[in-house]
């Protein structure tokens, strides 16, 4: 009873603050997903690159040519961030690839990008990075929008 009036029960002041918790988790992920579906990078907007998702030789490097980003929410103890993966697919066999983790706790995102070359088969596509051992990792290109690599859904962020 101490610190409330004798018309208050502290019962129903641990709900309301409960119920601001609840609101504060819920604001934080909108807000987390509204600053990740705009359709630039980490450094502002992509500019066009003309790719339609198939190319006219359909090799299975043409065919994932382009630039594809994944979001994955993780909750963490005390925070809850937004894992975003970039990988952007030249023709020719270079890539990058660009983490960012957006933390609701940390307001900074951080951002590393790593230079690779890569090989693609019919199903597997093997990145390099240099002074590392090759990845090999399975892939399907679904649609011109979708491709699976390595299980993670990614969306074409180059139209």
């Amino acid at each position: 009873m101490a610190r409330q009036r004798w018309s208050q029960s502290g019962v129903r002041r641990r709900r309301r603050r409960a119920g601001l918790g609840r609101v504060a988790v819920a604001l934080s992920l909108l807000l987390i997903a509204a600053t990740g579906c705009g359709g630039g990078g980490p450094t502002g907007p992509l500019p066009p690159s003309g790719n339609s998702g198939f190319s006219d030789t359909e090799t299975p490097a043409g065919r994932i040519a382009g630039t594809w980003r994944a979001t994955v929410l993780i909750e963490v103890p005390a925070d809850i961030q937004a894992w975003v993966t970039t990988w952007n697919f030249d023709p020719d066999g270079a890539c990058l690839q660009t983490s960012e983790v957006r933390s609701v706790v940390d307001t900074l995102p951080r951002v590393t990008e790593r230079r690779c070359s890569f090989t693609a088969d019919g199903s597997v596509i093997t990145i390099a990075y240099s002074g590392g051992p090759a990845l090999p990792l399975n892939y399907t290109v679904a649609s011109p929008e979708r491709l699976i690599l390595d299980g993670l859904e990614y969306q074409r962020v180059d139209f």
